[in-house]
């Protein structure tokens, strides 16, 4: 949202587009914005005061004070992602496994079938009047008087 990111859009509208901010339609702000998100999407905004300009102005006032700041944590670690494609793998094997105990097989699915069928052919055959023996094989639900 333009509300959220309004100090980091400015900047950047400033800064990398050099354009006056107080000067552009509203028009030309969302095609504008609509570049910035795009940028900011696929991380490839040229500096990092573009994502979050208020972490930014403190880590720079921390240095200015002479404090130790340590590099912000931008680092690519190939480990955290091989961790994360093991534990995804190994989910899927475990749902895997479970959608195998819970899926009924072909011959579980016709037999169901074939008694819904013939729960609609009895319940057709009670609206229309018909008799229908309580041998035929479909349990229907009876209402005692």
């Amino acid at each position: 949202s333009l509300y959220n990111k309004e100090q980091e859009f400015r900047t950047w509208l400033v800064e990398e587009r050099k354009i006056n901010p107080e000067t552009i339609t509203k028009d030309q702000t969302k095609k504008e914005f609509a570049k910035f998100v795009e940028d900011y999407n696929t991380a490839t905004l040229p500096h990092e005061k573009f994502y979050d300009m208020t972490r930014y102005e403190i880590r720079m006032s921390a240095l200015r004070s002479g404090e130790f700041v340590p590099p912000p944590e931008d680092s690519y670690n190939p480990d955290d992602d091989l961790r994360a494609l093991q534990q995804a793998q190994s989910q899927s094997k475990k749902s895997k496994k479970n959608e195998e105990e819970t899926f009924m097989s072909k011959e579980q699915l016709q037999e169901l079938r074939r008694v819904q069928a013939e729960r609609v052919e009895v319940g057709k055959m009670k609206l229309l009047g018909m008799d229908v023996k309580q041998s035929f094989g479909v349990r229907m639900d009876v209402t005692y008087e």
